[in-house]
């Protein structure tokens, strides 16, 4: 079996929050389902992204996702982002819940901060 990359799966992970303070937007996965060494796990995550713009609509919060797309001037990510991950210049998020709502974030720079341990869920085939 292929081992997956260090990296957090949109599909399977929970958007709990998406806030803006000082013109940060911190994208609160609570949490992110992270495939690493074959396995997945579960672990909080803030994907933090610089002079943000937020457009949420009418997305009832916390929401599974059911996809997502970022891209960067290092390319584009789909579904997935390597970690450990920080990257520098534009950045536009786009989070799609199962309920079809899409949220939008556009910035500069995007960081993702683990929070605690990661919890074994299953091996990933």
């Amino acid at each position: 079996m292929p081992h997956l990359p260090y990296s957090i799966e949109l599909h399977d992970s929970c958007l709990a929050t998406v806030s803006v303070e000082n013109g940060i937007a911190v994208v609160q996965l609570r949490p992110a389902y992270i495939h690493r060494n074959g396995k997945g796990w579960r672990q909080n995550a803030d994907l933090k992204i610089g002079l943000a713009e937020v457009e949420i609509g009418s997305a009832g919060l916390p929401a599974k996702l059911a996809d997502g797309r970022m891209k960067t001037e290092q390319g584009p990510y789909h579904n997935l982002l390597g970690l450990p991950l920080k990257v520098a210049g534009p950045v536009d998020l786009a989070l799609e819940l199962f309920s079809e709502a899409v949220i939008r974030v556009v910035g500069f720079n995007a960081e993702v901060v683990l929070h605690g341990e990661a919890e074994y869920v299953e091996d990933v085939a």
